[in-house]
């Protein structure tokens, strides 16, 4: 009996901790999203990042909008050739052959209508006009006719990281230069609360110029955990990075956030540019 007691003040303790960690990642404050049709259409959602991998960060969503019967499809800049391996699985001169073959298991596993990954340079992505980048985006836009894209917020790109910017940036100046015509821009972030207690003075950073959530999708972490063994050269990034392997990390984060970008000729404050 008393060891029955202990057990059920174990339990207690460690479902209270849960808790108490999630609130440390999530905005309790943010609206789940709704019917996925009804937030982007039927026409499909276009995600547009920079690297292999990038995609763990809007996974449930695209897993949301497939379950929904529309098409996903996704555009990767670079084949993630420069990146440092956690752990080593492959001489560092192929590592680009290896990430593209693991992005292209997981669009695989997440039911992707398309998969367009592109050489563009792993960490080089800021010295290329952004007209070049913004043409290839648009190219993609036009083949799948999106209702939405999805990608890195341009002044943020959830870490601060150039490619994330930069790749962020071509597709906002894709979208806009649509006019009317353009399908809704929705940006990526990085949960708020852990950035500020977790990610130092650049998480800190990070959180001052991202812009308030408009939504958040619900990301159980079965998903997020087989993503990252999918990616396996990158598989211990999170622990490396953060000290959390992704079977804690993402028992804790479960939530994915997104902000809905002003339409074009909108201002960020809801009120058009002056003439």
């Amino acid at each position: 009996m008393l060891a029955g007691a202990v057990l059920a003040g174990l339990v207690i303790l460690a479902l209270g901790a849960l808790m108490l960690g999630r609130t440390l990642f999530n905005e309790p404050s943010v609206p789940r999203l709704g019917s996925v049709t009804e937030q982007f259409g039927e026409a499909g959602v276009l995600f547009v990042f920079a690297h292999p991998d990038d995609e763990i960060t809007a996974n449930a969503l695209m897993a949301r909008i497939v379950a929904a019967g529309a098409p996903v499809h996704l555009f990767t800049a670079t084949r993630g050739e420069a990146g440092t391996q956690y752990p080593p699985v492959v001489d560092q001169a192929h590592l680009g052959v290896v990430r593209e073959a693991e992005a292209r298991k997981h669009g695989f596993a997440l039911d992707v209508a398309s998969h367009e990954v592109r050489d563009l340079g792993d960490g080089r992505l800021e010295h290329r006009p952004l007209d070049e980048l913004t043409a290839l985006v648009a190219e993609t836009i036009a083949r799948t006719r999106p209702s939405a894209v999805v990608s890195f917020h341009p002044e943020s790109g959830v870490s601060l990281h150039p490619d994330h910017m930069m790749i962020g940036a071509a597709a906002q100046a894709a979208v806009e230069a649509l006019g009317e015509d353009a399908p809704v821009l929705v940006y990526v972030l990085a949960p708020r609360p852990a950035l500020r207690r977790f990610g130092g003075a650049r998480g800190q950073h990070v959180a001052a110029l991202q812009p308030e959530p408009d939504f958040s999708v619900h990301a159980p972490a079965g998903p997020k955990i087989r993503a990252w063994r999918i990616h396996e050269s990158q598989s211990r990034y999170l622990q490396a990075a953060y000290g959390l392997p992704p079977g804690v990390l993402h028992r804790l984060w479960t939530e994915e956030y997104y902000a809905v970008a002003p339409a074009p000729g909108i201002s960020e404050s809801g009120l058009a540019p002056p003439e």
